[in-house]
């Protein structure tokens, strides 16, 4: 299999984690958003043992979609685009029970928008929505959640499904690539 190949996998795989982040995020929002009475309802047909079974999974595809996202732009992007898909990788796998790693992995996704913006592969308005989606989960989680249903809570939840439709739309871009550059349909 040729690395193009494997790459154009990767980006399929960030399309996957991203859809699977903003149905966990969903997900949370009608766990921890709506009265007693939805939440049971929800948890007894299953939705929340979906949303832990998905949360985990989108989480290794978000790690083997970076490494395509960063493995398509490397040249381009020198120490900068290594020390931003670094930052995001160990983090990432570091931010399970982190909030220091979360933050830091909010960084690392805004500082690998600016590598992208820079490197000029991947869409413009893709790696601006990164980096605004970054930065506004990063903001938004750094204060504490007082209640569930709170104003703050849809605010993290929306700046993190704003963060994670960047990482699919750039794993599509990714996956949708001809080898030349040009974007071609997806199968």
């Amino acid at each position: 299999m040729s690395s193009w190949t494997l790459m154009r996998w990767a980006g399929l795989a960030a399309v996957v984690a991203g859809v699977l982040f903003i149905t966990v995020d969903l997900l949370s929002l009608f766990v921890f958003g709506f009265g007693q009475t939805f939440t049971e309802a929800i948890i007894s047909s299953g939705l929340l043992l979906f949303r832990s079974a998905a949360a985990p999974l989108a989480g290794a595809l978000v790690l083997l979609g970076l490494v395509g996202l960063y493995a398509r732009q490397s040249e381009t992007t020198g120490i900068p685009g290594l020390i931003s898909f670094l930052l995001v990788f160990v983090c990432t796998v570091l931010a399970q029970g982190s909030i220091l790693a979360d933050l830091l992995t909010n960084l690392g996704w805004a500082l690998f928008g600016v590598s992208c913006l820079q490197a000029r592969i991947y869409p413009r308005v893709a790696s601006i929505v990164l980096i605004v989606g970054a930065v506004s989960t990063a903001v938004a989680s750094s204060f504490p959640m007082s209640e569930p249903g709170s104003a703050l809570m849809y605010a993290v939840v929306g700046a993190d499904i704003m963060l994670n439709v960047a990482i699919g739309w750039l794993g599509f871009d990714l996956f949708t690539r001809t080898r030349g550059g040009e974007t071609r349909q997806p199968l």
